[in-house]
């Protein structure tokens, strides 16, 4: 983040306050000519300024046509071998670390310091390109009187999504927490623009992003076009939009929470960075990525990006599916919890197909045991059945050990239910076989008396 702060802090610095560059020597600088720029490299580089050349005219077509201007061609793309090079032509740049490129208007010249970019992305030495030449574009529709913030901002908005704007939103997260905005009126100085690059970049870009969503880019245009011949940014803005400066400053702030909490992955120009919400998803964030993708459909349908909607649309409907998923585990859960082991089974084999068809493989593990206890439980629960049954029958040895093993099982599983009708169980069986022995007693007891009474009949009989 630091590194593209001071990239485009300097560009600026060399494009408006610096004085004219030194003359550049033309010894060792070699030329690769495009349909609208000339490259200039040095022997050993010629590979690099191929790569350039692959894509610097399309991206020329890209910013000639949102702002429907073109500039004079060739556009010179320097590309400086080393950064000591670089300082050799360009002495301020010393002051600062981390310096990328920088574009200069009067010289209709973007300069790339190639050292600076072996550690971005193809995206990101793109965005270099995009952002510079936004710069030169801009300098000419307004006369080069549009001031740094709006130049700032605008540039920044052109880029394509990338891992620096997840950066800029965190910076500018810390800026609202800690209540540190910069007043618009001081963002017009650049001296107070560059002395705090943390946070106006980030706040540039949001300004610009507020005025693109509620006014349109087209408005945006209109408002370079009026800077070239309006005496400040202030007459420009109300001249342009109808309101005051101070009004669009108090609707921003209004509108920064929501930017914020996620508008900022919508753009009007470039294509909508459905990354994030994709990134909810496979963590199985569901709900979250709904609440998203709803805001985001609906931004979508104004626009002109109906594959991104489509492709939003569809992870919506992933996102019901996942939650479907979801709730089937959570039911399958909550009967686990109640013990009702094969209302589970049910759950469970739901749930495990709701995830297998959105490819969610996360909850394997959880579906798994879940399914592993609900199988016990039943299993348990046959072993209960079955007691009842000897115990209908009077084989009480039998249900006993059905009934110890189901127990086992139960106690196990947390299944307080079964293991109560367990013990109600045990007490019928201890009663009846109570009542049994009683009854055993009495048999016992009557046959005594039986036998008793036979021998003293027999014997009165022997007496006659």
């Amino acid at each position: 983040m630091k590194r593209l702060l001071v990239l485009v802090c300097t560009m600026l610095m060399v494009l408006i306050a610096a004085p004219p560059t030194l003359a550049q020597s033309t010894d060792d600088w070699r030329e690769l000519r495009t349909d609208n720029f000339a490259i200039l490299y040095v022997e050993g580089h010629q590979p690099v300024a191929e790569y350039y050349a692959d894509f610097v005219d399309s991206i020329y077509d890209e910013i000639t046509a949102i702002f429907d201007h073109s500039v004079d061609t060739p556009i010179t793309l320097r590309l400086y071998p080393t950064l000591e090079r670089y300082y050799e032509i360009n002495p301020a740049a010393r002051n600062f670390t981390g310096v990328v490129a920088h574009a200069d208007f009067r010289r209709n010249e973007v300069v790339v310091v190639l050292p600076q970019t072996e550690q971005q992305t193809p995206d990101e030495i793109q965005n270099n390109i995009r952002h510079e030449l936004s710069h030169i574009v801009m300098s000419d529709i307004s006369d080069d009187r549009l001031n740094v913030l709006f130049h700032e901002g605008i540039a920044q908005y052109l880029e394509l999504p990338s891992r620096e704007l997840e950066a800029k939103i965190r910076l500018l997260q810390t800026t609202v927490d800690t209540d540190n905005l910069v007043r618009w009126s001081d963002l017009d100085d650049r001296d107070t623009f560059y002395t705090n690059a943390q946070i106006t970049y980030p706040q540039s870009l949001s300004i610009v992003a507020f005025l693109v969503e509620q006014y349109s880019f087209d408005k945006i245009r209109e408002f370079i076009t009026i800077t070239a011949r309006s005496s400040g940014y202030r007459s420009s803005l109300e001249r342009t939009f109808g309101v005051s400066s101070d009004s669009l400053e108090q609707e921003w702030r209004a509108w920064l929470p929501e930017y914020l909490a996620g508008g900022y992955r919508r753009n009007a120009l470039t294509v909508y960075d459905l990354s994030p919400i994709e990134a909810m998803l496979e963590q199985g964030r569901y709900t979250e990525a709904q609440q998203d993708l709803e805001q985001t459909i609906e931004w979508l349908s104004n626009t002109d990006q109906t594959d991104v909607l489509e492709q939003a649309q569809a992870l919506m409907e992933r996102s019901t599916q996942g939650q479907n998923a979801t709730q089937l585990a959570e039911e399958a859960r909550t009967k686990l919890e109640s013990a009702d082991f094969t209302g589970a089974i049910g759950f469970i084999q739901q749930a495990q197909n709701a995830y297998t068809a959105i490819g969610d493989t996360q909850q394997d593990e959880v579906l798994t045991e879940y399914a592993e206890r609900a199988e016990r439980g039943v299993a348990a629960e046959t072993r209960l059945r079955n007691a009842t049954t000897l115990v209908q029958t009077w084989r009480y040895p039998q249900a006993r050990a059905e009934i110890d093993r189901a127990a086992a099982e139960f106690a196990a599983l947390g299944a307080t239910s079964q293991l109560n009708q367990i013990r109600e169980l045990r007490a019928t069986i201890d009663e009846r076989q109570s009542l049994m022995g009683v009854f055993l007693l009495l048999v016992g007891a009557v046959g005594l008396v039986g036998s008793v009474w036979r021998r003293l009949t027999v014997r009165e009989a022997e007496a006659w």
